[in-house]
């Protein structure tokens, strides 16, 4: 696949984030019942573990069938991956320590097919064969670091071992040198696009199941629907800082330009986007149970927190895209921490409308058309 291809997400891509569906709701279930600081690191660590085993078959599909290949082997791959990542899901809440064997295996048994298949569709080209064998070293620290976390009894030690085990995984791509990989930039646009929208989709699952465990009162009723017009300000903040300015960088640049830019744009950018919308999806499912007092600090913070580190994450990426700097947006993520640090004072029905107006401060009037993506008009 060349640079600058238009290959087309494939239907077993699509299938396969249905599991990423379930693992979201899993993530957002355990810290919401820790409702703790642990709690919510435990959730977003395991957040950063299957957010790199995605890019990996992301990455593999991206690059497409090298002609050498009579048949696309990627399909059953990506089938036995989706059961390895089920298991995975099921045993997030019993993550990391000496009692996380399954957890930690099972991602060890995903990993490897990962690598296997990144390299196996790499192997034909030199340059790309290279930088996947500099690459799987680092990358392979971090699901052997689970798997000796899972051995391990001393919690201290446990730590240090994991965040080794995700440093070595966050600078493998940097690392391996990786100018020379093929990117299809409009596989690439539309994969992480769907994937956000994913990722908003469970935060609406989590809205309501907030709401179904409270009494259907009107102030409840006003709660869900001044949070759905929260995630519906989210997204189309990503539309315009990022999927269109996306969009418009890839049709610009080529070699290492765009490997530099998908590389902070999509693979970690959109990491710190994931993580801001579980966090306010963390807050709004246990807002739900009680609007009229403030939440535990933790999850009181996690709303602002969240919707903070979303918007953040999109300016930085508008920035990296080489769009004009949006005053408002800058504004909008100031208000946030603000909110963030005086929010536990705050009752949660009023926090949620002050969150929704920061939110609100920065939205690009441009967002209010109903332009479709070049990479969705098939037929240009």
């Amino acid at each position: 696949m060349s640079e600058g291809g238009g290959a087309k997400v494939q239907y077993f891509e699509l299938f396969f984030d249905l599991v990423y569906v379930f693992t979201l709701i899993q993530i957002t279930r355990t810290m919401v019942e820790a409702g703790t600081l642990n709690g919510i690191i435990h959730g977003l660590v395991v957040l950063v573990l299957v957010w790199w085993v995605w890019v990996a078959f992301t990455s593999m599909a991206n690059v497409g069938m090298p002609s050498q290949y009579s048949r696309d082997w990627r399909q059953p791959l990506f089938a036995v991956a989706m059961a390895l990542l089920l298991l995975v899901a099921l045993s997030i809440p019993q993550a990391f320590w000496d009692n996380s064997k399954l957890f930690a295996f099972s991602y060890l048994a995903l990993a490897a097919l990962a690598l296997g298949g990144q390299y196996a569709v790499a192997r034909f080209d030199p340059p790309m064969r290279q930088a996947t064998l500099r690459l799987i070293p680092f990358a392979a620290m971090l699901p052997i670091a689970l798997v000796i976390t899972s051995f391990i009894s001393s919690e201290i030690v446990s730590v240090v071992v994991i965040v080794i085990g995700i440093a070595c995984a966050a600078a493998a791509p940097v690392l391996s040198g990786s100018r020379e990989w093929k990117i299809s930039t409009g596989h690439l646009a539309e994969r992480y696009s769907l994937f956000m929208l994913i990722t908003m989709g469970e935060t609406i699952i989590s809205l309501g199941e907030g709401a179904t465990k409270a009494p259907m009162t009107p102030l409840l009723i006003a709660a869900v629907l001044i949070s759905f017009v929260l995630i519906v300000i989210l997204l189309r903040h990503y539309y315009t800082e990022v999927l269109d300015a996306g969009e418009r960088r890839l049709q610009e640049i080529s070699g290492a330009s765009l490997v530099r830019f998908a590389r902070y744009g999509y693979t970690y950018l959109h990491l710190a986007m994931v993580a801001g919308l579980l966090l306010a999806a963390v807050a709004l499912k246990a807002a739900m149970k009680d609007l009229t007092t403030p939440l535990d600090d933790i999850l009181e913070a996690c709303l602002a927190a969240g919707v903070g580190l979303f918007l953040l994450a999109t300016m930085l990426f508008s920035a990296l895209a080489k769009e004009p700097w949006r005053r408002l947006s800058l504004l909008a993520v100031v208000v946030l921490a603000i909110l963030t640090v005086v929010g536990p004072r705050i009752p949660t029905i009023s926090l949620i409308i002050l969150v929704v107006i920061a939110a609100a401060i920065g939205v690009d009037p441009r967002s209010l058309g109903g332009r479709i993506p070049r990479y969705l008009s098939r037929d240009t």
